[in-house]
């Protein structure tokens, strides 16, 4: 059966189910997110998602808190591997999460060593995540269902466009590029942010796969409870298949 690791906002009930595990985005240590919380503020058996490219004085305090992780953190999802560092004597499940770095077998087992599993990136083929999936030596998560973030960046990007064009300033920020026409949508917090596509990703052609420990469904942005996004994902009843049946263009072929 597959676990579904679902991203908590607080626009859905938390409600307790066997294969379900919540992923609470970790105050001050996230990009992208507009729900973040403090570990106080968990009550029930969760994961920590920390998605910041952090400083030296950042990985002090990130220390701090870990030092005093309460029982019901059972693991977390990070980025920097600084993180790693923290975390790799602690008895939790750690989860590399690097939006755009996993892309290929080697690497991911590379990582596997060290880390218990490893989200592979949505970036491209299904071809391509097959051959990761037999080829690697952990069972793997996907990124299931929701807004693909496409860009991060420490700059505050909202804040500099809206100063610009002198707009007001907002903390979701709706785009549009000029040339394709494609609609983007951005988050800002204070320390940078991230672009998504505003179209919804769903990756259900790839839940019979093997070697699939998980699932990530982003419900930021969407409003769906925890029911409807497990069926949405399942049934494919909504979003896009994007990159997994398209090519990721690397460089443009010679003349």
């Amino acid at each position: 059966m597959l676990k579904y690791y679902v991203i908590a906002n607080k626009s859905i009930k938390i409600v307790p189910k066997n294969d379900v595990n919540y992923v609470y985005p970790l105050k001050d240590f996230c990009v992208g997110y507009i729900d973040e919380y403090q570990i106080d503020e968990i009550k029930e058996e969760a994961y920590l998602l920390i998605n910041r490219l952090l400083n030296t004085e950042d990985i002090t305090k990130l220390q701090k808190i870990l030092d005093n992780l309460p029982v019901n953190i059972v693991g977390i999802f990070f980025e920097d591997l600084g993180v790693y560092e923290l975390i790799r004597n602690l008895n939790i499940k750690s989860i590399l999460y690097a939006s755009h770095a996993c892309c290929n077998y080697k690497t991911i087992n590379t990582y596997l060593t060290k880390v218990d599993s490893v989200v592979i990136s949505p970036d491209i083929t299904k071809e391509e995540v097959k051959e990761i999936l037999n080829k690697t030596t952990k069972p793997l998560i996907i990124y299931g269902l929701g807004h693909l973030p496409l860009m991060y960046s420490r700059r505050t990007l909202n804040t500099n466009y809206a100063k610009h064009f002198n707009y007001p300033k907002e903390k979701v920020l709706e785009l549009e590029e000029e040339v394709t026409k494609m609609p983007f949508f951005t988050v800002e917090n204070q320390y940078g942010t991230v672009i998504y596509d505003k179209d919804i990703y769903n990756a259900s052609i790839l839940k019979n796969e093997k070697n699939i420990e998980g699932v990530i469904l982003n419900s930021f942005n969407m409003a769906m409870e925890v029911d409807e996004l497990i069926n949405t994902f399942l049934n494919n009843l909504k979003g896009k298949e994007k990159f997994l049946n398209q090519k990721t263009v690397y460089k443009l072929k010679e003349l």
